[in-house]
This record gives structure tokens, C-alpha cells and sequence, in this order.
């Protein structure tokens, strides 16, 4: 298996933990990927979090710090939204991972 074809496996396996994840948000905070709500949460929605961020910046960004978009559509996940978003600093590349009711998760880059 490639190994692109192997972290993408298993980001769209952590999405679906996640998912299905009763997420502890005391502060009813949208932004899962947020300080605030890391410090509200449980370790085991911290640390699948985390691997969400870890996972999607090695495959969401190419080199130059641009979004690969053929690689955010071959996560699909039900329930899972996954855009650039647009309004952002003009060397910077942001990915937003939107989990449906339970919140978003943000990922991002500076490009050269």
C-alpha cells in the first residue's frame, strides 16, 4: 500500500472514531482545534484530535504549503466537511474539517 494511500486510511479511521466519540465539550466550543476547548475536554478527544491535525497537514499540504485537493475529497467521510477557506492571511493555506453538530477542527500552513 502507498504510503499516502495508508495516512489517508487512517485519517478518515480517526475522523470516524471521532465521529462516533461522545466528545466532552463543557463550553459548547464549535472550535474543536481551539486552546480553549483543549482545555475544557477529555485526553481521549484531545489526543484523536490531535491525530486528525497531525494526519491532514501531512496529506492536506503540498511542499509549497498549498491545499491538495484531490487529497481532501479521498478522505470522504459521511459526515465530514472538509474546505479551504478562503478569507485567510495571503501566505497562508487553511483547511477546515467541519464534523457536522459536534464542531470543526482547523488545519494550517504558511506558504512559501
Amino acid at each position: 500500500m502507498h504510503p499516502d494511500t495508508r495516512t489517508t486510511a487512517e485519517l478518515r479511521s480517526a475522523l470516524r472514531e471521532l465521529l462516533a466519540h461522545d466528545i466532552s465539550n463543557p463550553d459548547d466550543d464549535p472550535h474543536l482545534s481551539g486552546v480553549l476547548f483543549f482545555c475544557a475536554t477529555d485526553e481521549r478527544t484531545r489526543q484523536l484530535v490531535e491525530r486528525i491535525e497531525l494526519l491532514a497537514s501531512e496529506i492536506f499540504f503540498d511542499p509549497c504549503g498549498r491545499a491538495v485537493s484531490f487529497q481532501m475529497r479521498a478522505v470522504g467521510v459521511k459526515g465530514v466537511c472538509i474546505k479551504q477557506k478562503r478569507k485567510v492571511l495571503a501566505d497562508e493555506t487553511v483547511i477546515r474539517i467541519a464534523l457536522g453538530a459536534k464542531g470543526y477542527i482547523t488545519v494550517s500552513t504558511t506558504r512559501l
